[in-house]
């Protein structure tokens, strides 16, 4: 509540009650100079006589009855000019027992500017802060009951796959050993989606849902995604892919937790295999400016609609072409990845049309190095150029 208005509520306050009292004497002395008028008021209550008498004795009972009537006219004008803010107050109280039985979606309008607005004002604040906190609350028990059908609808799958197969291979002592061990190699391959699967979602609620504790230190982007790269070249092989690494830097420092950073770049590298296979080709490239770093992950895979686009970072979500034994994932990867990104300060987006789908993480630095690196490598390039 600003000082402001408490003055000008005071001073409306101490105006009312001014001229109440100067209507009050008013009448007072109306009645005192006017006594024919003051003994036919008088007589109507059963008193006879001045208030004061000859003698220049006075006569008490009058002199209360005269007050009283300057105090009944003092009431009156007070409570005529002040009609409007007990009607107001009035609707400020009925409001506040509305909010109190439940209706947060009650507003007191605000008039004026003073004190009772200032009221309203935060009556309302409290009334929509509430009803945003039971919004909340609603979102996070639907959040809650889509968690607990998603997790038993994905898990359900592949563990009914590995329970049929070691029900044949417990059952069917005569099956070829060839037929064995492919029986075996399926429910080892579906154990394994299992175990992902799992570890993706203890990976989700850890980084939403809880404090997540980050090892932040000093941690080269550049030398990272190579290393990264390499560990993926087994993978990039049995998918018969080839990869481009194009750093636009010799390094790139920024603070972060290498634990989190190689979970989100791993995410992006193996959702850009998964589902740009087929374009045989997976590109790295950097983008580095004085205090960011942009790290382009680009594959040539079928083009996902913009309806998709728009929606593959939210938990759970994942086209419905893409829902298959092959492919399907938890779809969490790419949610986990945005955590990530926003635990680190930075972003993340994602683009696809005929020329490839490109995902593109942005982490800011504070490092002054990377200024002096990044002009030391532009003098290499104009060296060797």
């Amino acid at each position: 509540m600003t000082s402001k208005n408490k003055v000008k509520y005071r001073g409306s306050l101490l105006l009312n009650t001014v001229l109440s009292a100067a209507a009050a004497l008013a009448a007072e002395v109306a009645l005192l100079l006017n006594s024919k008028l003051a003994d036919v008021i008088l007589c109507q209550f059963g008193f006879q006589g001045s208030v004061a008498s000859l003698s220049g004795e006075y006569n008490a009972p009058l002199i209360f009855v005269y007050l009283l009537i300057g105090i009944c006219v003092f009431a009156f004008v007070f409570g005529m000019l002040q009609h409007r803010t007990l009607k107001y107050t009035r609707k400020i109280s009925a409001s506040l027992q509305e909010i109190s039985e439940g209706h947060f979606n009650t507003r007191i309008p605000v008039r004026g500017d003073n004190e009772l607005s200032d009221i309203a004002m935060q009556v309302n604040h409290m009334a929509e802060e509430i009803e945003q906190l039971l919004e909340k609350e609603k979102q996070a028990e639907e959040t809650k009951n889509e968690l607990i059908t998603n997790i038993a609808h994905d898990l359900r799958t592949p563990l009914t796959s590995i329970l049929g197969y070691l029900d044949i291979l417990s059952m069917r002592k005569d099956l070829p050993e060839e037929t064995r061990q492919n029986y075996i190699r399926i429910a080892h391959d579906k154990a394994k989606h299992l175990q992902q699967m799992i570890e993706d979602l203890f990976g989700f609620t850890k980084l939403s849902y809880s404090k997540q504790t980050t090892n932040m230190q000093p941690i080269d982007i550049i030398t990272l995604l190579a290393q990264l790269l390499d560990e993926f070249y087994p993978v990039f092989e049995n998918n018969e892919m080839d990869y481009e690494y194009h750093p636009d830097a010799s390094n790139f420092v920024i603070q972060g937790d290498a634990t989190l950073l190689v979970r989100l770049f791993d995410n992006l590298i193996n959702n850009a295999i998964k589902y740009g296979k087929e374009g045989k080709l997976l590109i790295v490239k950097t983008r580095t400016q004085k205090e960011a770093i942009t790290v382009d992950i680009i594959n040539f895979g079928k083009v996902i609609p913009q309806k998709d686009l728009d929606r593959v970072f939210e938990k759970f979500y994942r086209a419905e072409s893409s829902r298959n034994s092959a492919t399907g994932g938890t779809g969490l990867g790419l949610a986990i990845a945005a955590n990530v990104a926003r635990i680190h300060g930075g972003s993340i987006a994602a683009k696809s049309s005929l020329e490839g789908t490109v995902f593109s993480v942005m982490l800011p630095s504070t490092h002054e190095e990377n200024i002096e690196d990044d002009n030391h490598a532009k003098q290499e390039v104009s060296d060797e150029s």
